[in-house]
């Protein structure tokens, strides 16, 4: 027997929904931006009109070499289960929002929340009414205070991803023009949902990507044109940061609609994946632009040889304005579809009623048995270049019936000083996102014996470990043990780090400035005139510029004196900064070399830490990966943050002759300037228990004899690491000591 819900179902039960009234207050203070970009939306007219899957390289889903993860990254669907949906309140289509959150919360057959992020207390307390008078439950409706631009959060929000099995946040780059709503992803990471909000450094906005089955994202030709050749990205970049941030191993790229139709070049503006098998794809009417005719007409064949059921929804242009039913989302068993006629939900254009009529049809179709269909009308919004789905972002929901718990810092490889403190960073989640009730950590040297760190702990996903001064181990492991309110516990480990007495130096500005550490900079045209080039920009600081990175001490804005800030950078530029650290330190007694630099760039832009590959004569990341957007840390946000290099193994690739480290601070985006609050250096070695192996690899053999003799003489900067008498030359007494200690170390 179909079971699919009938049309007249659905009228009836539309007809029963209130009509909403946008709040007199709100008229005052609204935004109008609408989705379309600030300088309009690039399109190239030579792309392919038919759709394509590019299949990402490398191990699938494992982000840690570009993102810090550890674990395996899975982007879940918008069809998988939903803990609730984000919405932004505070634009000119508050009435919109309001019947979402009343739709989405009235009902006690339901129990989705309504994130709602508002610019201010104010506007909060008038959302508040306004969602109580028309009937919301309260009780289910969570307002969050957020600076922002507009109502397109579903563009600028977060990209929510699973990893480890435990909830985590994606961040893309968003419009320039829009800083305050480029920054909400981080805010909401760091408040609501207590994850590290990873930077994605790709320029594409969250309509243009949909999650689908077995791995697979889908998007439009518009993500090739914002992350283009002339920013160091092409095809294969951009499949392996889709690859290592949001676990997509093929991601399909499809045509993109012209500009003339559509404003944003977003595929949720015609295609909606309803479930893992079926799909809404639009049909422009007859007469439309016969390049859009294509693109959509092309996209059903395509998605049905990839085992799709489509299904097609009436689509059409009225001036400037694209009409589209497919700008949907769904939530749990429920699909909340624009509607723009007066004949299902009051307020419309009569005109558009058919319309209607086919597409709730063709939704009911798709949808299948025991999911509602929830019309919103749409008409006041869409002449804005966007619909419901430009405006929310679903939660996802955490099923597992037992905790999950995700390790992410000591991280394999780590070097860890005895004696030192040590942040402690994880990731926890209970089944329907519920708060854990405690949380116990612990160590151990083998993965048998467990010492306790401590017990009973808040989870707030970070602690500041005392590591035992006399704790030595070369696979030492954390224990995180989460545990719910109920009762039910979890448990993960982080990978082996190395432990042990040693010593720790940091070099920074605070000394040794103009003499021995040095920095310049502050603008360049292109990446051209950076790349291969070891000193790009040559404008030296002053002794007042100096004195700003010395300290970690500004907590204002941009005109905050105790930072250096970029002088003004120009519309064709961008903000770039080289720093030079001299160490005293050999490369081989170098354990850990950690550069550190503190700071952030205007209106959002990335900033981007490189390092000098001295081996490679290029600007990379510490595993040797060089060029553009290979680098080694990045930060896009309003406020200061730290941006961190990691050195481990191969310390001596970027150590100068001249005993020099340096690093390069690239502003991403033209006309931005950088503001920066600290630069350093610190070095990290471990004693070694055994000092005639010079590699470090656990024995002492042919290569440690042969790294002795190439030091033969008197010692230097980068020989004296075998030294091992330490009475300043490398001899034959150092090679005695060698040959006694042959074979493993103890």
């Amino acid at each position: 027997m179909n079971t699919r819900p009938t049309l007249a179902c659905l009228l009836a039960a539309a007809a029963a929904l209130p009509a909403f009234a946008e709040p007199p207050l709100e008229r005052e203070h609204r935004s109008t931006l609408t989705r379309v970009r600030e300088g309009g939306t690039p399109y190239d007219a030579t792309q392919p009109l038919v759709p394509y899957p590019v299949r990402i390289g490398g191990p699938e889903g494992t982000a840690a070499s570009l993102t810090g993860a550890v674990a395996l990254v899975e982007s879940p669907p918008e069809y998988a289960p939903a803990r609730g949906v984000l919405f932004q309140y505070g634009s000119s289509w508050n009435s919109v929002v309001t019947a979402c959150v009343v739709a989405l919360t009235a009902s006690t057959a339901h129990d989705e929340i309504a994130y709602v992020v508002v610019a201010n207390q104010t506007t909060a307390n008038s959302a508040a009414s306004a969602f109580a008078a028309a009937g919301a439950d309260m009780a289910k409706v969570v307002l969050i205070v957020h600076p922002n631009d507009s109502i397109w959060l579903r563009d600028y929000g977060p990209h929510f991803v699973f990893e480890g099995g435990t909830l985590g946040i994606v961040d893309s780059h968003y419009y320039p023009g829009r800083p305050l709503d480029n920054f909400v992803p981080t805010l909401l990471a760091e408040s609501t949902w207590q994850v590290n909000a990873r930077p994605q450094g790709l320029y594409y906005s969250g309509g243009n990507f949909q999650a689908g089955p077995d791995r697979s994202g889908f998007c439009t030709a518009l993500v090739n044109v914002d992350n283009p050749a002339a920013g160091g990205f092409n095809e294969s970049l951009i499949r392996e940061l889709h690859g290592a941030f949001q676990g997509i191993d093929t991601l399909h790229i499809l045509p993109q609609l012209p500009s003339t139709v559509d404003g944003t070049g977003h595929i949720d503006m015609w295609m909606y994946l309803v479930d893992e098998d079926t799909v809404i794809i639009s049909e422009f009417i007859a007469g439309s632009n016969a390049t859009a005719i294509s693109v959509t007409n092309n996209a059903v064949p395509y998605m049905q040889a990839l085992g799709f059921e489509v299904f097609r929804t009436p689509a059409w242009n009225a001036g400037f304005t694209h009409f589209t039913y497919t700008n949907a989302y769904r939530v749990n068993n429920r699909i909340f579809v624009p509607v723009y006629g007066t004949g299902i939900v009051p307020g419309g254009n009569s005109a558009y009623n058919a319309r209607d009529t086919q597409a709730m049809a063709q939704w009911a179709a798709a949808a299948g048995p025991g999911v509602t269909i929830v019309p919103i009308q749409c008409s006041s919004i869409i002449g804005a270049s966007g619909a419901i789905h430009c405006t929310v972002k679903q939660v996802p929901r955490f099923v597992g019936t037992m905790p999950a718990v995700n390790v992410e810092a000591p991280a394999a490889g780590d070097v860890v000083l005895a004696g030192s403190v040590q942040q402690i960073r994880w990731n926890a989640s209970d089944t329907d996102n519920r708060a854990l009730g405690s949380v116990d950590l612990a160590w151990s040297t083998d993965g048998e014996g467990w010492a306790t760190i401590a017990s009973g702990i808040p989870d707030s996903g970070t602690f500041a470990w005392n590591v035992p001064a006399g704790l030595v181990g070369s696979s030492v492991r954390v224990r995180v043990t989460a545990r719910s309110a109920d009762g039910d516990v979890a448990m993960a480990l982080s990978g082996a780090f190395r432990t042990g007495p040693g010593t720790r130096r940091t070099y920074d500005f605070s000394q040794g400035a103009g003499v021995t550490h040095f920095a310049t900079g502050t603008q360049t045209s292109s990446w051209g005139l950076v790349s291969g080039i070891a000193l790009p920009v040559s404008t030296a600081f002053t002794a007042a510029q100096y004195a700003a990175l010395a300290t970690s001490n500004a907590t204002g804005g941009n005109t905050d004196a105790n930072r250096y800030i970029t002088p003004a950078v120009a519309s064709s530029s961008e903000a770039t900064h080289v720093f030079r650290v001299r160490i005293d330190e050999a490369p081989a007694s170098i354990d850990e070399l950690r550069i550190t630099w503190e700071g952030y760039a205007d209106r959002c832009t990335q900033a981007e830490l490189y390092l000098w590959n001295v081996a490679q004569s290029q600007w990379g990341n510490p595993a040797g990966q060089v060029g553009q957007n290979r680098y080694a840390d990045s930060w896009a946000g309003n406020r200061d943050d730290v941006l961190e290099a990691v050195i481990r193994g191969n310390v001596a690739d970027f150590v100068a002759f001249d005993g020099t480290v340096r690093f390069l601070v690239y502003g991403e985006r033209p006309a931005d300037e950088s503001f920066h609050d600290y630069v350093a250096v610190t070095v990290t070695s471990i004693d070694a228990p055994c000092p005639a192996d010079l590699n470090a690899d656990g024995s002492v053999d042919g290569v440690d004899l042969g790294a002795l003799l190439g030091a033969w003489g008197a010692c230097t900067a980068s020989t004296c690491a075998a030294d091992l008498d330490a009475n300043g030359a490398v001899d034959g007494v150092d090679l005695g000591i060698l040959l006694g200690a042959w074979g493993p170390c103890p």
